[in-house]
């Protein structure tokens, strides 16, 4: 009687046999290759991103019209440069209307494509381009229902509208990495903040949305608040009571810092308010000696 040979179990079906002594060599020879090394980092030198953020009347599309050699974009019913134009308080420079979104969008690829010799990009203001997102998300999305089942359904069209927003972002992105200055302007509106260390109170905020002045205040190098300087009668009066009479209101100021009662940043060291003495068309020269001597 012929004995049975024991059957060998089968290979795990996952077993792979090691790698050749070669390829254990170049993986360990990449593996040093690619080793770290700490070296002081060395950057392109970029101009900035600013945002404007001011009260009505303080100068914003001046301030644009005065920036080297811009090209202002103006959402629809922005017609602030055509009045001071019409009455000879700009200079005259290339602007005009972009009325959709995707000619906004286009407009940023072609400039990108041809800048035509212009160091600055002013957008005038920036809740007119986000109004225009708005509607092409709407309009994508919710079959132009604004309603409760579309596009304010859930806020789910402003979750929306968040990326569609970035687009933006990243077109004025390649601008500013083209060389270009960009300046947004943008409108303000008082808003009751909830103080979670003390008594509310109201604040100075960017006339958009917050899903949209999340991003935008992140990208930016700096964003700046103008006012007009306004100091009490009885400071001590008002101190006590919360009441005084309001006198000044006619000194422009621009502050860089944010503070309890408005939002503003700046990545150039500057003072944490600039007095702006020269008129509305100076105050990009009295702006830009800040940011150049440190930047």
């Amino acid at each position: 009687m012929t004995a049975k040979m024991p059957t060998m179990p089968e290979a795990p079906t996952n077993s792979r046999p090691p790698p050749p002594a070669k390829a254990r060599t170049e993986s360990r020879t990449a593996a040093t290759t690619c080793a770290l090394k700490l070296e002081p980092r060395e950057v392109k030198a970029l101009p900035p991103r600013l945002i404007v953020t001011a009260v009505e009347g303080w100068g914003k599309t001046t301030l644009g019209a005065n920036a080297p050699d811009p090209f202002i974009m103006m959402a629809p019913d922005e017609t602030g440069y055509d009045t001071l134009l019409q009455h000879e308080l700009v200079p005259q420079v290339p602007a005009d209307i972009s009325d959709t979104w995707q000619n906004t969008l286009d407009w940023l690829d072609s400039l990108a494509r041809d800048p035509q010799e212009r160091k600055t990009l002013v957008l005038d203001a920036i809740g007119g381009y986000e109004r225009q997102c708005h509607e092409a998300v709407c309009a994508e999305h919710f079959d132009g229902d604004w309603g409760d089942k579309g596009f304010m359904a859930y806020h789910k069209g402003y979750d929306l509208a968040a990326g569609e927003w970035r687009k933006l972002l990243s077109r004025l992105d390649v601008l500013h990495n083209k060389g270009l200055i960009i300046v947004l302007l943008a409108h303000t509106r008082i808003k009751p903040f909830k103080n979670p260390v003390g008594p509310d109170y109201d604040r100075y905020v960017c006339d958009v949305h917050d899903k949209t002045w999340g991003p935008t205040h992140k990208w930016a190098d700096a964003v700046f608040f103008g006012t007009f300087f306004t100091s009490m009668a009885n400071e001590k009066q008002a101190e006590r009571t919360g009441k005084g009479k309001a006198i000044g209101g006619t000194r422009r100021v621009l502050y860089t810092e944010r503070r309890a009662t408005w939002d503003a940043k700046n990545r150039f060291g500057m003072p944490e308010s600039i007095d702006l003495l020269g008129g509305p068309s100076a105050s990009w020269q009295e702006i830009w000696q800040h940011i150049k001597k440190k930047g």
